[in-house]
């Protein structure tokens, strides 16, 4: 939500990928071990504006889409994509409900943007209807015919368009009709909303943010993730006045172990002779996450949440409940920093299961699982964890409001 106005993300990436010569689409091919396509779905899910994400692809490659990216966080559908790329928008934009406010429509195969150049499109598109990134042209720009040049234009006035796009939903569903309507087709989203006469704002964009296109382009995104690796905790890459607030909060739970239970930690059900009592699925690593981020929060505890003198909650996932969490935190302009987890229990071994998870984790609340830590230790059979009695886990987590976003709650 962007000033109580909810925000849909349409990902284009149906095409073929055909000048990159790989055999399949580009938007699957991966850089540094992860697909592009994953990297760009994850800048939106990171973001705290946006709401909804829906992905458009090539019908071959639609079941694999629903498997891999939907469940959790915030892609809503997998969109089969038309023959064209305005087809292929216009598939997904009909989808899309109309509670929706504002559509932000970016490349799939431009996985670098930053939240830095998302947050200002929102900004644009919820001032002036219609906004576009990009980026001033650095090279001298020649007209030419039949390999002679006819004329030089002049740079200062040129600008390399990129995705994100934003636009204001009725405008944008007026400006394809129209277009379908009249046969035309463009390159961009933003020349339809200017060929009915509407003005389409500027929003600085990010030379970084390139186009996944040819191998060439693999060469400079290994480069573009290489340097931004390396300077990722250097001082001058976080300006001062990008956080208002950083928090950090604990949070700790126990629960009894008893037969006749499921031990589930972390969203996992792991094998052992004993689970956890409790009126969820008692799943006491989630519950202490829960608490760390609330308690950074300042919104109380999961006891405050979701009582268990509340029927809804019983037998429950605390995935479920980890994700209502994660969606009060994004309400409140909140984005989460990292985790770190600590399961106490003399057994089972956890650590065969801690990557899973991290796995569950990060899907739930649309973040990165390098952001995320848990690591199992033991009482040396003291206490009640040590005797096998009970199990426990703390956590601790950091929490960061940009001052955008604390300016428009």
């Amino acid at each position: 939500m962007y000033n109580n106005k909810k925000i849909a993300v349409i990902i284009a990436a149906a095409g073929s990928g055909n000048r990159m010569g790989s055999g399949i689409p580009k938007q699957f091919m991966e850089i540094q071990g992860k697909p592009i396509l994953a990297r760009t779905i994850e800048a939106f899910e990171k973001n705290a504006f946006t709401d909804d994400i829906y992905v458009v692809v090539n019908r071959d490659h639609v079941e694999r889409c629903i498997r891999e990216y939907c469940g959790v966080g915030k892609v809503r559908q997998i969109v089969p994509g038309g023959p064209e790329r305005q087809d292929s928008v216009y598939a997904a934009l009909s989808v899309i409900p109309g509670d929706v406010d504002y559509i932000l429509i970016h490349d799939g195969a431009r996985p670098f943007v930053t939240e830095e150049v998302i947050n200002a499109l929102i900004v644009s598109t919820a001032n002036h209807g219609a906004a576009v990134t990009a980026v001033p042209v650095k090279d001298t720009v020649k007209e030419a015919e039949e390999a002679i040049f006819t004329a030089t234009l002049d740079r200062d006035r040129l600008y390399s368009v990129q995705t994100p796009q934003g636009f204001q939903r009725e405008l944008l569903k007026a400006a394809y009709e129209k277009a379908f309507a009249e046969n035309f087709y463009g390159t961009d989203d933003a020349v339809l909303v200017e060929k009915m006469g509407e003005k389409v704002y500027l929003v600085k964009g990010d030379y970084h943010n390139i186009k996944i296109t040819t191998k060439e382009d693999m060469i400079i995104g290994e480069a573009i993730l290489s340097a931004r690796a390396g300077q990722a905790f250097r001082k001058e890459e976080v300006p001062a006045d990008i956080w208002e607030d950083l928090r950090t909060g604990t949070g700790f739970d126990v629960h009894r172990l008893t037969e006749g239970r499921k031990l589930i930690l972390g969203g996992v059900e792991i094998p052992f002779e004993k689970g956890s009592l409790g009126h969820s699925d008692a799943d006491v690593l989630l519950h202490a996450v829960m608490d760390a981020l609330l308690g950074a929060a300042a919104l109380g505890d999961i006891g405050r949440h979701f009582p268990d003198s509340d029927d809804s909650f019983r037998g429950i996932s605390s995935l479920l409940l980890l994700k209502k969490t994660g969606e009060l935190l994004s309400k409140n302009g909140w984005s989460i920093g990292n985790i770190d987890a600590t399961v106490i229990a003399e057994r089972p071994k956890i650590a065969p299961h801690t990557e899973k998870m991290i796995s569950n984790i990060a899907k739930t609340l649309g973040i990165e699982e390098s952001r995320i830590n848990i690591k199992g230790t033991t009482t040396e059979k003291l206490g009640f964890c040590g005797r096998g009695e009970g199990i426990a886990a703390q956590a601790s987590a950091l929490i960061r409001r940009s001052r955008l976003r604390r300016d428009n709650l």
